[in-house]
């Protein structure tokens, strides 16, 4: 049952949509779970293959507006916004459910997000004429703030009061329960922007669907593929598990609503994987 939580608390969300007014929980939430999951974690070596995943990141994006522009240029645009977002937040967290190799997701999430939240900005004006100036220093520090907070608490606590360390490790687990609070509402939260305020036609949400799904499962099996024989499963992770809440702002925020669906979609596909996975993990690992 704990394996299935994550896909039962997106599913139970969409039918809740009215949940999505708690949004404000999403990032004390995620916080908390990087938190639990940075009290452990120790940097030691960087992994050359963390750079292939940033570059991947960009190449998924571009090659995924390249190939769709002549046929529809909104779906185009819409499948690049689906497949910028970085590696997400939560990945390292994620990783440690799975028992995956911590440090290198944390460092693709690092890179990846550093690169994209730079990159960005610059790109969307060049491919669409939708966007309003975007500022890079806003985008970086709203990415970085959620993601250093915690990790700057949790590295002083190891440094200034040990003891009290292994305390607070003691309740890691309530950072999968926090992390399934977070799938219901975006679950909810996805669920209302459809149902009341997306504008676009049945047959083109169908559309961003189907392109979302097939970049989600182009990213984990690229992510495999770079990770080779020793970090396969962790670089899959790192590629296909996505940072979409930057995504849905971005687009929320400058671009057209119906844009947000693509990053919206994804949420529910790579967390639907990422169940799968836990699904198969023994009873004794989780």
């Amino acid at each position: 049952m704990k394996s299935l939580l994550p896909v039962i608390a997106i599913v139970i969300g969409i039918l809740f949509p009215q949940a999505g007014s708690y949004s404000f929980l999403i990032k004390p939430l995620l916080m908390f779970v990087l938190f639990v999951t940075f009290l452990e974690l120790k940097i030691k070596t960087f992994y050359k293959s963390t750079l292939w995943i940033a570059l991947a990141n960009l190449g998924i994006a571009i090659a995924a507006y390249l190939l769709l522009f002549s046929f529809n240029s909104d779906l185009a645009f819409v499948s690049f916004i689906t497949a910028i977002a970085p590696t997400g937040i939560t990945a390292p967290a994620v990783a440690s459910f799975l028992a995956l190799d911590v440090e290198y997701v944390t460092l693709s999430v690092i890179l990846t997000n550093s690169i994209i939240a730079l990159t960005l900005p610059f790109l969307i004006p060049l491919l669409t004429p939708q966007a309003n100036s975007l500022s890079p220093r806003e985008i970086l520090l709203s990415v970085l703030g959620l993601f250093l907070i915690p990790l700057a608490l949790a590295r002083t606590l190891k440094l200034l009061n040990p003891q009290l360390l292994k305390s607070a490790v003691k309740f890691n687990f309530l950072s999968f329960y926090a992390w399934s609070v977070v799938l219901f509402i975006a679950g909810a939260k996805a669920s209302h922007f459809i149902l009341y305020e997306s504008t676009t036609s049945p047959v083109n949400i169908a559309a961003i669907a189907l392109l979302s799904l097939i970049i989600c499962a182009v990213n984990f099996r690229v992510g495999y593929l770079i990770g080779g024989k020793h970090f396969a499963r962790e670089a899959s992770q790192s590629l296909g598990q996505k940072n979409n809440s930057i995504t849905v702002w971005l687009s929320l925020s400058f671009l057209q609503p119906v844009v947000a669906l693509g990053p919206m979609f994804y949420i529910l596909y790579h967390n639907l994987y990422n169940s799968y996975q836990l699904f198969k993990i023994k009873p004794h690992q989780m």
